[in-house]
């Protein structure tokens, strides 16, 4: 039986992508007949083209599409494919980018918008979280179920040169530089912890971001405008040296306003950082009971969140103690069984 990917992109690095990749690897690894199918692939990568697909296609081929953006992969998808496992990642609304990107915040739209039409066509479909699950119900997809990423955190390893050489506080937050991430609270958050908490710290933000983008250039002006000389944007960082900045923090920070899944909870979780996040889309949902979860952006209350979080070593431990048996719900032979539970009983139970 063939059991193939579909997805816009297929990328190296990205959680969706490893996620396809570990997936394909578990389809062959059980006789399955499987390839991936995209628009754009990375170049580390090997992929067809999703058109390419149509010389493939049977009423026996089952496809796993990985929902993520707006796309013409979604209409070919829906006008193409007889038997759809759709996994949903979330897609970002518009509004977040409407101020910066235009571009992006139409075709984020577009893919929210498209998303309802595949409720009636799907044989199953899956959130990556309880939440992105809880939105599927909403738009109308019978019974979504929930099955965590597929995540190697393995393949982060420090290389053991620290990227700072001083003594200071680093608070670190991991996430493309993108308006719904919300940097610019992270960066308000700081200011006061710098400020009235802790001076000997710095503000570390991994993540890609395009130099000459609007989002970025207000967010340099505001730590100039601020007096912040210790906001860092790093950029992406390969897993060796996202390796070191987890090592070298303190604490990691989330403010975001909108995630489906936030990976980096994970990663941090591995590292033993505790996290201090705001309680916002999945992000309650993947720490669970763990981290401490802040119900309202209060700059100044979360910049003492996280100086005792700093400084009582009892505190500390505790909050991650509780984040390593969190870390253990993610593990990732425990996601695999769940997702391919779910591919096996929907595959038998339409052939049957």
């Amino acid at each position: 039986m063939k059991i193939h990917q579909m997805l816009p992109n297929y990328w190296y690095g990205d959680a969706i992508g490893n996620n396809a990749s570990a997936i394909r690897e578990k389809l062959m690894e059980l006789g399955y007949e499987s390839e991936i199918y995209t628009e754009l692939v990375h170049p580390k990568l090997t992929a067809r083209s999703y058109t390419d697909f149509l010389e493939e296609n049977s009423r026996d081929t089952w496809v796993i599409y990985h929902y993520s953006t707006g796309s013409p992969v979604n209409r070919f998808a829906l006008e193409n494919l007889d038997n759809i496992i759709l996994i949903y990642h979330n897609i970002t609304p518009g509004e977040y980018f409407a101020r910066f990107d235009e571009d992006a915040a139409i075709r984020c739209d577009e893919g929210r918008e498209t998303l309802a039409r595949f409720a009636s066509v799907v044989k199953a479909s899956v959130g990556d979280s309880e939440y992105n699950a809880m939105e599927l119900a909403r738009l109308g997809f019978h019974n979504p179920a929930v099955s965590p990423l597929i995540l190697d955190t393995s393949v982060i390893e420090p290389s053991g040169v620290s990227p700072f050489n001083d003594e200071k506080t680093n608070i670190l937050f991991v996430g493309r530089v993108a308006p719904n991430k919300r940097h610019e609270d992270l960066i308000k958050v700081f200011y006061y912890y710098k400020n009235f908490v802790n001076e000997n710290s710095r503000l570390v933000m991994v993540g890609g971001y395009d130099v000459e983008g609007g989002y970025y250039r207000s967010l340099e002006n505001m730590a100039r405008v601020m007096d912040l000389p210790d906001v860092v944007f790093t950029g992406v960082a390969p897993n060796e040296r996202l390796g070191d900045y987890f090592s070298s923090a303190d604490v990691f920070l989330c403010l975001s306003r909108h995630e489906g899944f936030c990976v980096p909870l994970i990663e941090a979780m591995r590292f033993g950082i505790p996290i201090v996040a705001l309680s916002t889309t999945a992000v309650p949902y993947t720490l669970g009971p763990s981290g401490i979860v802040v119900e309202r952006m209060e700059p100044h209350a979360i910049a003492e969140i996280i100086g005792e979080v700093c400084d009582n070593k009892k505190l500390r431990n505790d909050i991650v103690e509780g984040q390593y048996r969190r870390l253990e719900e993610f593990a990732p032979e425990k996601a695999t069984e769940t997702l391919f539970s779910i591919i096996t009983e929907t595959v038998k139970g339409v052939t049957a």
